[in-house]
């Protein structure tokens, strides 16, 4: 044990109290948002909400609080980590800065406007489109979204080493049009980033590494049942697979040429429990709930061994991906009630077994 995560332990159990029961949450499904916004009111959502209530209207109210909390929350666990740990965790949270980047390349790309708030990357109806909750600042994003084109963008992001990754891909983009290309160099530089990043400081960190890598395995899983559903042939979507996980691309490829999607599912029940997910891509085509179900999987595998571990890093962990969770799956439940979806249907897509 590292007793440089006593005090951090402490300070993270504490604010650990601040989560919504499971209860609680699923309770939310079906109320009317002005309803959801009076109960969230009653928890540590007050402090978001009263914050946010001059500027917002729901459902933008709601998701921007959800989204509010889980910046507090980052910031909470970056404050709480003794410094070798900071590291690992500064290279996690950096997936909101590559969300955000991804989005500004995609809005310059389609000729829209972004603007950036105290905490959020909002649209031009501000529409919320990602968060502030990695490692960039909000002047950061302000200097990228006034940039005059995409070369101008990964010019600016050289100085933090996703510019070099997009570099790569301008010649390509330039004769193709396509941004794909750059997309899938932010999010293979990420995984990269994180993977090496997960260093033995106690020797305790295997459950950490096997979480990363099956967050990994997901996202792969996703990009060959979205080409086998739009009859893509492997070979078209073999760049876009990572080679970080614990599945290898011969592995992938294997599974990919299993038949359908359902064939595929069939396939991966030792690891996940699909029966939802296929029952739901038999009725209406969609695949939704493959990528809800594949997550829920992993962190039910995974949560209660990470917050076993006190004095780790993995402890940390648990509370950020507990922290995800619950924005995850309220802004599930808003999306939910604004639009009408049916309430099993709503609740089927949440995280985690709420």
């Amino acid at each position: 044990m590292d007793s440089t995560y006593s005090g951090s332990y402490g300070r993270i159990k504490v604010a650990q109290t601040e989560f919504l029961s499971d209860s609680l949450v699923r309770g939310f499904i079906g109320m009317t948002l002005e309803d959801v916004t009076r109960a969230l009111s009653s928890t540590v959502y007050k402090d978001d909400i009263n914050a946010l209530y001059s500027l917002y209207t729901n459902p933008d109210l709601l998701e921007m609080a959800a989204n509010r909390r889980l910046v507090t929350r980052n910031k909470t666990a970056l404050f709480a980590a003794p410094p070798m740990t900071s590291d690992l965790l500064r290279a996690y949270m950096s997936k909101w800065d590559v969300q955000n980047i991804k989005s500004i390349i995609t809005s310059k790309y389609l000729g829209y406007d972004v603007k950036e708030t105290e905490t959020f990357l909002v649209s031009f109806r501000d529409v919320p489109m990602g968060i502030f909750g990695g490692i960039m600042s909000n002047d950061d994003f302000r200097i990228l979204i006034n940039q005059s084109s995409i070369e101008a963008v990964a010019e600016n992001l050289t100085r933090f080493g996703y510019g070099q990754q997009l570099l790569q891909h301008l010649d390509n983009y330039r004769k193709e049009n396509d941004i794909a290309p750059m997309l899938q160099a932010l999010d293979r530089f990420y995984y990269m980033r994180l993977i090496t990043s997960l260093k033995f400081f106690n020797g305790d960190e295997g459950p950490l590494i096997r979480f990363f890598k099956e967050e990994v395995d997901n996202k792969n899983i996703m990009v060959i049942l979205a080409a086998k559903d739009m009859h893509v042939p492997f070979e078209k979507v073999r760049d876009q697979l990572l080679a970080l996980g614990n599945m290898s691309t011969e592995n992938l490829q294997s599974l990919y040429g299993s038949g359908g999607v359902e064939d595929i599912a069939s396939k991966l029940q030792d690891r996940y429990d699909l029966h939802t997910a296929v029952d739901a891509y038999r009725k209406d085509g969609d695949l939704k709930l493959f990528e809800s179900e594949m997550r829920s999987s992993v962190l039910r595998r995974y949560l209660d061994v990470l917050s076993s571990q006190a004095l780790s890093a993995g402890s940390m962990f648990a509370y950020i991906l507990r922290s995800e969770r619950e924005r995850d799956n309220l802004r599930t439940i808003v999306i939910g009630n604004s639009y009408g979806i049916e309430s099993k249907r709503t609740e089927e897509m949440l995280l985690g077994g709420v």
